[in-house]
């Protein structure tokens, strides 16, 4: 699946993807029904992450985190989902006259999961 998210120049790209992120590892928790407290719009404690964690673990669901903005979900050692990490386009609104306002982001998502249908 793919979606597009249009971003203001200035926008925190990095801080949107972690916001975007957390939203799929959301919608995959209550695909699969797993009962895990988890709100992608609260800031993560050390505590949280912790207990995050462990109920992760509980359930046999591992998020790995390539290092470079993919994720994957497993359960058991199925993989059942993936992230991969957005893509970006600098695009122009020829229409707008303010310099600062032309300049835009374009941010390209694309995931996996088992339970898309490919039709």
């Amino acid at each position: 699946m793919h979606y597009t998210i249009l971003l203001n120049r200035d926008d925190n790209t990095k801080e949107i993807e972690t916001q975007e992120q957390f939203r799929f590892i959301k919608s995959i928790l209550e695909t699969i029904q797993a009962p895990i407290e988890f709100n992608p719009e609260k800031e993560f404690t050390i505590e949280d992450k912790i207990k995050f964690k462990q109920e992760l673990s509980h359930f046999n669901i591992n998020i790995i985190d390539d290092m470079d903005g993919g994720l994957k979900i497993y359960v058991e050692k199925d993989l059942i989902a993936e992230w991969i990490k957005p893509t970006y386009v600098l695009m122009e609104d020829k229409s707008n006259i303010d310099l600062m306002k032309k300049l835009y982001l374009k941010m390209n998502i694309t995931f996996r999961s088992v339970f898309e249908n490919d039709s």
